[in-house]
């Protein structure tokens, strides 16, 4: 008997991922894909974790823990990391591949570690800070990826979707000898 293949290897789908999904009910967050009650793992398996303040400006949990440190010198090691996850976690939703790939290169005005620093010093005043930028930034890039998705989606019904029907008939055919 063939040996199973461990799906806890795809940590884009299982581990600190599958919560993410989780919150979101397998539904993406900028596109609203996978909404309704048919949740199939053929889309699942597409959705990614879409940090909405990117990585490049502070948004991965390491830059956030270092601003956390900073911010907040008397807290230990511990405090600050369960701190900075909590922050991430705020930072991250689902995302499907297209709006994932749609808004990879979005720089949002203020980076985390700017976020951060200008919030009022206490843990609440920071989460809320994150929280209304991540909110900013949610809003900004739904409506990035609605106006993309206008195009495409005409594009897909002009030029793909009559080129697939067709390849398709083609491929049911039986050939000739």
């Amino acid at each position: 008997m063939e040996e199973q293949y461990d799906y806890s290897n795809c940590q884009s789908l299982f581990g600190y991922a599958q919560e993410v999904h989780q919150r979101s009910g397998g539904v993406c967050q900028l596109c609203n894909a996978g909404a309704g009650d048919d949740i199939r793992c053929d889309l699942w398996r597409q959705f990614t974790v879409e940090h909405l303040i990117g990585e490049s400006q502070g948004g991965g949990y390491r830059e956030i823990k270092n601003a956390v440190a900073a911010k907040f010198p008397a807290f230990t090691k511990e405090q600050v990391a369960e701190f900075a996850e909590k922050i991430e976690i705020e930072n991250m939703v689902t995302a499907c591949s297209f709006c994932n790939s749609m808004t990879s290169r979005d720089r949002h005005d203020v980076s985390m570690r700017e976020i951060i620093d200008s919030a009022p010093r206490s843990p609440q005043g920071v989460l809320r800070a994150v929280q209304q930028q991540r909110d900013r930034a949610l809003s900004r890039k739904r409506s990035d990826v609605q106006w993309k998705l206008t195009s495409v989606r005409d594009a897909f019904e002009a030029k793909v979707r009559p080129a697939l029907l067709a390849a398709r008939r083609d491929i049911s055919r039986p050939t000739r000898p």
